[in-house]
């Protein structure tokens, strides 16, 4: 008998909800990735499939040996001096075995998708964009609050400014890292029908935020007669001048993937069928949906605390599509610890039957107002829960 339901409840959506009652200290759930990606700046000391945390030496098993890299400049055309993939390595073989087996058909690509990323890195630059509000008359406007055509307007200037894939931002080590996760996704999708893993389609669940993230960051004041509207037909230069700056910056992360993962290079396999709607259905999941994968302190080990410090470094984030349902609560009955790249979710206290199975999002020790805040910038609500409520109510 599984211990949780996926139910709804009025103004949360979906959700999970206790079938029996359970005690405190029960695994109540267990969820595997649907990919997993390491931060850029710990590849060196942080194991690709366990995320075993070696700083300050380094992981040593290779995920090419000296025989793979032979046979890989032979079937890319490349120098073997080149392939050294130094973001991918593991802390042990049985790790190293365990990632090539669950893999199979995605290893090579995999290989593939690193060498490229590294290569076009190298050759990043940045090309402002013009800004400002051009002075045309428009026939047609939108409302941003209407979802549906938000969403077809924002699919015809994804269309329009990145048809090209000319739009230049420099590269940080968060977005290789994002690349090489989004990538990951889209290898599981091509390929998950070959193997019992944790298919595509599992992602699909998880709520997309773009629109909010689009309505965030919008400045309505570009056009003071027409607040919160949108022209509806624009040329290119109409909807430079009015995207917002952090959408800019994710279509050239966007135009950077596409022509990294494609684009001619010796003989080394490209990724196919990337488009800006998969890009962006991918993306727009993963930025309010990933759980960040801490290093793990020796207490946390030890007693499975769940908590993250300030001295523990993260090392990765993981798409986990069954943990979703996991709704926040500042005063949560529900932790989440990682065990290797597995994420176990222990019940903190006793939770009643029918009682809803909560986690805290990030870290919850600010006052109200500053929690409320970041859970607001970040995941797009504003908290209601009981310990919220009851802080709020006393300051006032």
């Amino acid at each position: 008998m599984s211990l949780l339901e996926i139910s709804v409840l009025p103004g949360k959506g979906r959700c999970y909800i206790a079938t029996t009652y359970i005690p405190v200290g029960t695994v109540i759930h267990v969820s595997e990735p649907l990919a997993t990606t390491v931060s850029q700046e710990w590849t060196p000391e942080t194991c690709l499939w366990c995320f075993d945390f070696a700083y300050p030496k380094k992981q040593k098993i290779k995920a090419v040996t000296e025989q793979d890299k032979i046979k890989l400049s032979n079937e890319w055309s490349v120098p073997k001096k080149n392939l050294a993939f130094k973001d991918m390595l593991f802390c042990s073989e049985n790790c190293k075995l365990n990632c090539q087996n669950l893999l199979k058909s995605e290893w090579v690509p995999m290989l593939a998708i690193h060498y490229r990323l590294d290569c076009e890195f190298k050759n990043t630059c940045n090309v402002p964009t013009v800004k400002g509000p051009i002075e045309l008359e428009f026939s047609k406007w939108i409302d941003i609050n209407n979802d549906e055509a938000l969403s077809a307007w924002l699919n015809n200037a994804w269309t329009c400014l990145t048809e090209d894939l000319d739009i230049y931002r420099e590269v940080q080590n968060t977005d290789r890292s994002m690349c090489r996760l989004i990538a990951a996704c889209i290898l599981r999708k091509q390929n998950s029908k070959d193997y019992n893993l944790s298919p595509f389609q599992d992602l699909l669940v998880i709520q997309n935020n773009e629109l909010s993230h689009f309505k965030t960051h919008f400045d309505s004041s570009l056009y003071p007669n027409h607040p919160q509207q949108l022209p509806l037909h624009c040329t290119k230069e109409v909807y430079l001048s009015m995207m917002p700056d952090d959408i800019l910056d994710v279509m050239a992360l966007y135009c950077f993937f596409a022509r990294t993962l494609t684009k001619p290079l010796h003989k080394v396999p490209v990724l196919s069928d990337i488009s800006h709607e998969l890009f962006r259905s991918i993306f727009f999941r993963e930025r309010a949906n990933s759980f960040g994968l801490w290093e793990m302190s020796n207490d946390e080990v030890a007693n499975a605390s769940g908590g993250v410090s300030d001295d523990l470094e993260l090392l990765g984030f993981g798409i986990y599509p069954s943990a979703v349902y996991f709704n926040h609560s500042c005063d949560a009955n529900v932790i989440k610890v990682r065990d290797g790249r597995s994420m176990k979710f222990i019940s903190r206290r006793m939770i009643d039957e029918g009682e809803e199975a909560c986690i805290s999002y990030g870290s919850v020790d600010d006052d109200v107002h500053n929690r409320r805040q970041r859970l607001l910038e970040h995941y797009h609500f504003l908290c209601q829960c009981i310990r919220c409520i009851q802080e709020d109510l006393i300051i006032r």
